[in-house]
């Protein structure tokens, strides 16, 4: 099966950006810089990727480290992002050789996003949007972290039937509403990027967590999409891909660290072609690569650590094939039918060893020099006043500590799915106020699919908490299940059906 370049979308007029009902800032106020001194280059052998080295230099990111297939922190877009076309000859390059625009608040980059041309725009520290919204953005631009730092936070960016957009080194955070664990509340159903009929799209170095709905969605026939080098963390669902009956979607996942997360990671539906490789996912509670509809699903030298159904298909069109990916504590679903097509018919590629992938992602994966410190006490609390605002996303934080850290849960109603990962030996989960009718965590999974709380590992303690299981339809479900019997429960209530003591992953 041979899947032609797809032609870019003909949108000139770039969406108009709008924070609220009004739109926001000028030109002027931007303080736009100088345009890059390589212009935008033309069709033919004369190309040069100078301009997009010299963006690397603006961005302050490092030149020097390196992978099997080259820098890691290419300057022009991998996979199929970087698949040239006569009107893309550098495939994916965003507003290369347009105005650069340095933005520092969100009506700087509101701004930035609603200019005509090729755009590159240069992020600085963290921008808080209204919080919920997402920021259109247009063809032929670029948003990109400077430095160390650079975050958006509150809201996501929305490409929607545009072409050649490049979106590197920037965190997107702390759009999710506490207990709203399905990203269905009215105040906000975005995502941190969302990608609708559009192609040649690059999203590089970035990081998501605690968003609203999905942390990336590539949606309704997008084609020439790659995410690299990118964190996904504390989140339910993390990568969704299709939302259309055609199969015509092309992407490329590679070099991405999934971590503490429950599904799509990713959900691949209706794709001509998804190829994944030197992927980490540590920590997937539902599933992990899972090929639906017709798509065809090729996932190469990737660890698969702590993964329930970390490989699978969901129906006879779907297909998915392997190389090299290694199993580390996973358990469920582990295919391979075989695919019709190659991804290198289109672009080459190298693969690093798959042993080196946990290192290689430790070291580089997620915006430059970026950090997570973790205190000894990490408090939960829906309105936000603690650290984080759900159980699940202070237990992963939890789960990455080089220390042992003791989670403190303020009243409320947590509607979520907890997972105490193996690493969690001896971790602690107490209520604030000592009474466990204050701190529930409920959730509606029947027992063949999840507890609400899972516990794989030895030497937990649960202290003054409800644990249920709210599901209504008269199948039995669990509120809690652990490993072993070591589990030590202090004025904990369990509502709803049994406590499993059996190996959840049987």
């Amino acid at each position: 099966m041979n899947i032609p370049p797809r032609p870019p979308e003909s949108i000139s007029r770039r969406h108009l950006a709008r924070i609220g009902t009004a739109a926001i800032g000028s030109v002027a106020a931007v303080g736009a810089a100088p345009p890059l001194a390589t212009a935008r280059p033309a069709a033919g052998p004369e190309h040069s990727d100078a301009g997009a080295i010299d963006l690397l230099r603006r961005m302050r990111v490092p030149p020097g480290p390196t992978s099997a297939g080259g820098p890691v922190w290419s300057a022009l877009a991998t996979g199929f992002a970087g698949v040239r076309t006569e009107d893309l000859p550098l495939g994916a390059v965003g507003g290369l050789g347009g105005t650069v625009v340095e933005v520092r608040d969100a009506e700087e980059l509101s701004a930035a996003l609603a200019l005509d041309g090729p755009t590159v725009v240069l992020v600085h520290g963290t921008i808080v949007l209204p919080f919920g919204s997402m920021l259109e953005v247009g063809s032929r631009t670029s948003v990109l972290g400077v430095g160390r730092g650079a975050e958006i936070v509150g809201g996501g960016l929305r490409l929607l039937q545009v072409s050649d957009v490049v979106l590197r080194n920037i965190t997107f955070r702390d759009s999710f509403i506490g207990g709203d664990w399905d990203g269905k509340s009215e105040e906000n159903d975005n995502d941190g990027i969302r990608v609708d009929t559009s192609d040649h799209v690059w999203i590089d170095h970035c990081e998501f967590v605690r968003l609203g709905d999905g942390q990336v969605d590539i949606r309704k026939d997008s084609t020439h999409v790659t995410v690299s080098w990118s964190i996904l963390r504390d989140h339910n669902k993390t990568l969704g891909v299709g939302w259309t009956d055609n199969v015509l979607t092309t992407l490329t996942l590679h070099h991405l660290w999934f971590s503490n997360t429950h599904q799509r990671n990713g959900s691949i539906d209706n794709t001509a072609l998804c190829h994944v490789y030197n992927c980490l996912l540590d920590g997937s509670s539902s599933y992990g690569m899972a090929s639906r509809g017709a798509a065809q699903l090729l996932v190469e030298h990737s660890v698969f650590a702590s993964v329930r159904n970390p490989i699978g298909v969901s129906d006879p069109e779907s297909r998915v094939a392997q190389n090299g990916n290694l199993r580390d504590g996973t358990w469920g679903s582990w295919e391979d039918t075989g695919v019709d097509v190659d991804p290198a018919d289109h672009y080459s590629y190298d693969l690093d060893p798959v042993e080196d992938v946990r290192s290689l992602l430790a070291r580089h994966a997620g915006p430059h020099a970026r950090g997570e410190w973790t205190a000894r006490q990490i408090h939960v609390s829906q309105d936000g006043s603690g650290d984080v605002r759900s159980v699940h996303a202070a237990v992963g934080a939890a789960s990455r500590s080089p220390h042992p850290v003791e989670v403190i849960v303020h009243p409320g109603v947590y509607r979520e799915v907890v997972t105490i990962w193996p690493r969690l030996e001896g971790l602690v989960i107490r209520g604030a106020s000592g009474d466990p009718a204050d701190v529930v965590l409920s959730y509606d999974k029947p027992a063949q699919d999840w507890a609400t709380v899972t516990v794989l590992t030895s030497g937990v303690t649960l202290s003054a908490l409800t644990l249920e299981a709210a599901l209504e339809d008269g199948r039995p479900a669990y509120p809690l299940r652990s490993i072993d019997d070591s589990l030590v429960l202090s004025d904990v209530v369990l509502l709803g059906g049994p406590h499993g003591i059996s190996d959840p992953r049987s």
